[in-house]
């Protein structure tokens, strides 16, 4: 072979040697600077942006799973029955305090001339039981929602029993948040700064004109009670909110379960901010509707016949008074459904990074073989 023939072979493709892949280069079109624009902005504001989005997209999906999916409604009936037994408690325990109350049940530390009542027995056996309840329909909810993501549903009952396997751990945390929640009542009810606030919400949405007619019977003052309790609870449920999915999903004791849980809320709070947009926002939508109920004599000039007289607005107001109660008392029951539905995503969110898009393993269509 000559020198030319072999120079041919080789700038014709003829040459005899191993294929080879040549991947063609990838040219970006455009200013340089809006190159580094765009990249950096990945990673900065428009990642922050769409984690806050996916964080909304959780929340709404919660919502739109409770009532596309019946058995879920199951869990807040069951939650709705909590929220009963924890009235009637209150209830109970309001007309059957007597002058031996204190000494019974109330631990106190005296401060000068006066006590500080530091815990209550009463209340923290309610708290330990209906904390005990909600922890349980957690743990059954979380256990549920996650087979279901991992395309193995079970049942409703199959999941309570696997709850039951961690009823030691979810025993524990329901105690800790039990008396934990019973001491902060305790002093928060006794503080100035506090009472004011609690004072001036409860006179601004729950005073007038429900004082007319839930004060005969004592209703309106166990309501008022297990309002409070509930808005605790509700707030030491979101300082541990990985605790049960660690818990029930991992196997692990509460301590690591907790570790677990500021953990994975340090990796997922820009989704938990999405979360708390939508939420939030249905929060404020009720409250402005108590508000407006709330103000309704100062609305309509201090005419507090018109809440009195049958022909007027009594028939009314009571219907809206019993009907804004019942229906907060339901989206509580609904609201506990969602919550955990929307933990439960948010878990399985932080440990398998879902968020992250997936890598192509097929070759790129440039490649391709040279002869």
């Amino acid at each position: 072979m000559t020198l030319t023939s072999t120079l041919a072979d080789c700038w014709l493709g003829l040459c005899r040697k191993t294929p080879a892949l040549h991947t063609a280069s990838a040219v970006l079109l455009g200013d340089p600077g809006e190159i580094r624009s765009v990249q950096s902005d990945a990673g900065g504001s428009a990642g922050r942006q769409g984690r806050i989005r996916n964080g909304i997209g959780i929340a709404m999906a919660s919502i739109r799973a409770l009532f596309s999916e019946k058995r879920l409604l199951g869990f807040s009936f069951l939650s709705g029955l909590v929220i009963l037994f924890l009235v009637l408690a209150e209830q109970w325990n309001l007309s059957h305090i007597d002058t031996s109350y204190a000494v019974s049940n109330l631990i106190t530390i005296q401060l000068g001339d006066s006590y500080l009542i530091v815990f209550d027995l009463r209340l923290f056996v309610i708290e330990a039981v209906c904390l005990s309840g909600f922890t349980l329909l957690l743990a059954a909810l979380v256990r549920y929602r996650n087979a279901r993501n991992a395309a193995i549903p079970i049942t409703v009952r199959r999941a309570f029993g696997e709850s039951g396997r961690h009823a030691g751990s979810l025993a524990a945390l329901s105690l800790t948040m039990a008396f934990v929640t019973t001491v902060l009542l305790e002093i928060a009810s006794q503080n100035q700064f506090t009472g004011t606030i609690v004072s001036a919400i409860s006179h601004a949405m729950f005073w007038l004109p429900y004082a007319y007619y839930f004060a005969p019977n004592g209703i309106f003052t166990s309501l008022f009670f297990s309002f409070r309790i509930l808005v605790a609870n509700t707030v030491l449920f979101l300082l541990a909110l990985y605790v049960v999915p660690v818990i029930v999903l991992e196997k692990k004791g509460l301590l690591s379960a907790f570790a677990g849980s500021v953990r994975l809320m340090k990796k997922t709070w820009r989704e938990l901010l999405g979360c708390a947009l939508v939420f939030g926002a249905i929060i404020l939508a009720v409250a402005a509707i108590g508000l407006l109920i709330g103000q309704s004599p100062a609305l309509l000039n201090n005419d507090y016949d018109f809440f009195l007289q049958e022909s007027r607005g009594l028939v009314l107001m009571t219907g809206a008074c019993y009907g804004f109660l019942l229906a907060c008392g339901m989206l509580m029951a609904a609201g506990s459904t969602v919550l955990g539905i929307a933990v439960t995503d948010l878990y399985a969110w932080g440990r398998t990074g879902s968020h992250q898009a997936k890598q192509e393993t097929t070759p790129s269509p440039l490649a391709e073989p040279a002869r």
